[in-house]
Formats: C-alpha cells, sequence, structure tokens
C-alpha cells in the first residue's frame, strides 16, 4: 500500500504558482548580461532533482523501509548498488564502536537485500576518512563483498576536505580508487589534489566551494585547479547556499575559466575534462544524478550506511535517525534506524523521469518518454511546455523535432527549467 507523503515531494511540488511566477522567471530573463544571470542563479531553486532529508516524513520508519527492500528484491533487479558510508555529523563516536556500527548496520541492511544485488561503487562521504583511521577503513571494505556482492572493480570513491590531514597515500592503500577533495578558504586544495595525483587514484576529482565576498583567493585556486587537470571539477550552484555573502560573479567566471579549458557538462554540478570519453548525451533518460549528486551511466540505487544517511531503494527515499545515540539504539535492537522517507508517486515518477534527464543530459527526448511509459508527453506535461517557453525565447532552451535541449547559459539554470516540470497544484 502506498504510504501518505507529508510533507515530502508534495511540499516542493504544490508551491506551483510561485515557481511559475517567482522561480521560472528570474529578473530579466530576456536579457542575456551579467547580473540578469547573477539574479537567476540565486533564484533557483535547490530540492529540485530530491527532497530535502528534512522534508521526509517521519511516519515512513522502519515499515516502509522493510516494504521498499521487498519490492526493490522482487522488481528492480539487477539494478546496480551505491553504498555510501556516513560519519556522525559532531564526531561524537570513539573510532571503533563507529566501525562496530557501521558493520552492523551494513549486516542489517544486506540481510534484506536479494543476493543478486551488486554493489558497483562504494562512497566515503566527508568526515568518514577523518574518523576512521586507515587501518579501521581497511577492514569497512573488506567486510562490504563479505555481506553482499560486488562486481569485479567496484569503485571506491573518498571525498576528503581540503583542511585534513589525512595522507591521500594512505587512503590509496586501503583500496580507495577515487579521490575527491573539497575545496574550503584558507586550505591548501589544489596541494591536496596534486599529491592524491601522485598516489595513483584512477582518477582525482575538485569540488570547489561557493565563492564567497571575503574568499578572494577562489578564482586563483580554480586556476591553480585547472593546471593540474582533475578528470572531474564539480561546481555547486550557489542557490545550494543560504550564505548571503556568495558571490555570482566569482561563480559565473569561474564558469567560463572551466568553459575555456575545455571541460565539459557532464550531468548535475559534474563538469570533465576535454579528451575523455563522454556518456551518451541522448536525452533518453538512462543516466541518472543519484542522491550523492553523482551522475552515472545508468541508474544505481543507493544504500546509505550511518546516522543521517539517505538512501534511494526504487520509488523510495528514506534517511535513518541523524542522532548516533537513537542510531546505535536501533541497530541494538535490530533495526538499521530509518527515522522519515516517502514514497514517489506515479506522477512523480514520471516528473523524476523528465528532470533526471535535463539535469544529466541537458536534453530530453519526448518520443523516448512515450516509448517507456505509454503516454502523450504533450498531455502530461502541456503546461511545463508552456512556463518554458520564455527560456527558449531568450536562446537557453532549444526544441528540436521531438527533443529539448539545453544550451548556452541555460545549463548553468537547469534547475530553474527542470523546475518548470513540477506539478503548480
Amino acid at each position: 500500500m502506498r504510504h501518505k507523503k507529508t510533507p515530502g515531494l508534495i511540499q516542493i511540488r504544490e508551491t506551483g504558482e510561485e515557481l511559475a511566477e517567482d522561480v521560472t522567471r528570474p529578473a530579466g530573463i530576456d536579457g542575456m548580461d551579467d547580473t540578469s544571470l547573477h539574479s537567476a542563479l540565486l533564484e533557483q531553486p535547490v530540492d529540485v532533482l530530491f527532497p530535502a532529508a528534512s522534508q521526509l516524513s517521519p511516519g515512513f520508519a522502519e515499515a516502509g523501509w522493510r516494504a521498499a527492500m521487498q519490492a526493490s528484491n522482487e522488481h528492480l533487479i539487477p539494478r546496480g548498488l551505491t553504498l555510501g558510508f556516513k560519519a556522525p555529523l559532531h564526531g561524537d563516536m570513539d573510532a571503533e564502536a563507529l566501525l562496530d556500527a557501521l558493520l552492523i548496520c551494513l549486516r542489517l541492511n544486506a540481510a534484506a537485500l536479494a543476493d543478486d544485488r551488486e554493489v558497483a561503487a562504494m562512497v566515503l562521504q566527508p568526515g568518514i576518512a577523518e574518523q576512521l583511521p586507515a587501518p579501521l577503513l581497511g577492514r569497512l571494505l573488506d567486510a562490504v563483498p563479505e555481506h553482499l556482492r560486488i562486481i569485479a572493480r567496484p569503485q571506491v570513491e573518498v571525498r576528503v576536505d581540503a583542511s585534513t590531514r589525512i595522507q591521500p597515500e594512505d587512503l590509496r592503500r586501503i583500496g580507495s580508487t577515487r579521490l575527491t577533495v573539497i575545496d574550503r578558504a584558507g586550505a591548501a586544495g589544489p596541494q591536496l589534489l596534486a599529491r592524491g595525483q601522485r598516489a595513483g587514484y584512477t582518477a582525482s576529482y575538485y569540488q570547489l566551494s561557493l565563492p564567497l565576498r571575503d574568499d578572494p583567493a577562489f578564482l586563483e585556486r580554480m586556476e591553480s585547479v585547472l593546471a593540474l587537470a582533475p578528470e572531474r571539477i564539480l561546481l555547486p550552484a550557489p542557490c545550494a547556499s543560504t550564505l548571503q555573502a556568495v558571490d555570482p560573479s566569482a561563480w559565473l567566471q569561474a564558469w567560463r575559466l572551466l568553459q575555456a579549458a575545455g571541460y565539459l557538462p557532464l550531468g548535475g554540478d559534474h563538469y570533465q575534462r576535454p579528451g575523455l570519453e563522454l556518456p551518451v548525451r541522448s536525452g533518453e533518460g538512462q543516466r541518472y544524478c543519484d542522491l550523492l549528486g553523482v551522475p552515472r551511466r545508468e541508474r544505481h540505487d543507493l544504500l546509505g550506511i550511518g546516522p543521517g544517511a539517505c538512501s534511494q531503494i526504487g520509488n523510495v527515499i528514506c534517511r535513518t535517525e541523524p542522532s548516533s545515540a537513537q542510531w546505535r539504539d536501533c541497530l541494538a535492537a535490530g533495526q538499521p534506524g530509518v527515522a522519515a522517507g516517502l514514497i514517489l508517486s506515479e506522477q512523480e515518477c514520471l516528473v523524476d523521469e523528465v528532470i533526471q534527464s535535463l539535469a544529466c543530459d541537458h536534453a530530453l527526448d519526448m518520443r523516448v518518454f512515450e516509448w517507456h511509459n505509454a503516454l502523450p508527453f504533450d498531455g502530461c506535461f502541456e503546461a511545463a511546455l508552456d512556463r518554458i517557453a520564455p527560456f527558449m525565447q531568450c536562446g537557453w532552451v532549444r526544441r528540436e523535432d521531438n527533443r529539448l535541449l539545453i544550451e548556452n547559459e541555460g545549463r548553468l539554470l537547469w534547475r530553474i527549467i527542470a523546475a518548470c516540470f513540477l506539478p503548480t497544484a
């Protein structure tokens, strides 16, 4: 039985008229000047692909999680699985206790999954490497194939803050294959990236911080990163910050530096170094940005392990207890600690398919949508096509037969364009 969702995606998508009047029509939309772009960058809606964790329904809990797992076993095989390991926000657990809790949570989740679900990737989220010394991290990674099937060589991405004291070489030795350095004002992020590149990772990424007005070295760090040419550079949208001091002009300049260096949009906030193979960008809706913001060649489920970790299993999104103490109490009771969640309705799944395609490919093939769903596209999204018309007028979106293509500065504003497809009632 479908779970009633409050407030979840319903809350986001029932802002309808405000979206139509404010978000999808930023000031100066008919112009292409930088002032208009600065305004639009800051006005973008944040939670377009997924709801914020705080917006999930607390009525979902363990029963909803178990039902989601059962449905995934019956209907979603052989969809790949990504494991996202998350550390306590405040570092309020000692290393051994944290490792034990993560292993228990891993076992509880593995017991509910079908045997033929395969782990294609693992992501060690920020804080894990700092709170678990390398030997304990190695034990955590070694435990995964004991409980879950893995593909021959799963990706293991570790994300570290630019100010970390962790040695990239140590993380490489325990089996990490990809390194993401998260930029921070005043930290030597480019130097850490360079050390990671020398350590022999299969790929090294750099996630830029949001440029603040009191961070004059932002563009200098950006240029240093471009000189190192990591495989990917992440440029988070300024709308994601609650800080009033974000400098959209510096962000726009950073994007233009990326373009000048030949980096190409890969999906979401990711840009890929020139010369590397890009996924087919046909707008067919096969590629997918997961809850961790990673664009993948095909859809993966995401299983979050740790306090406050988010998961998506099929059409279900859920979150574990954010409190370390409460999460551990749940584990002691034989439960993984799911505290809130929601189930996407059939209509929300249709919207999700469209938005994912626009986010990952900056394109949408309407015929493919109709083939997937046996529904007329115009009938499902007539109002959305009306709302998207101003973007066509200013050259940010182009319609080519049965395809929508996001172009030029519109690629910076894919969230606003995608939000046109959110329901207005």
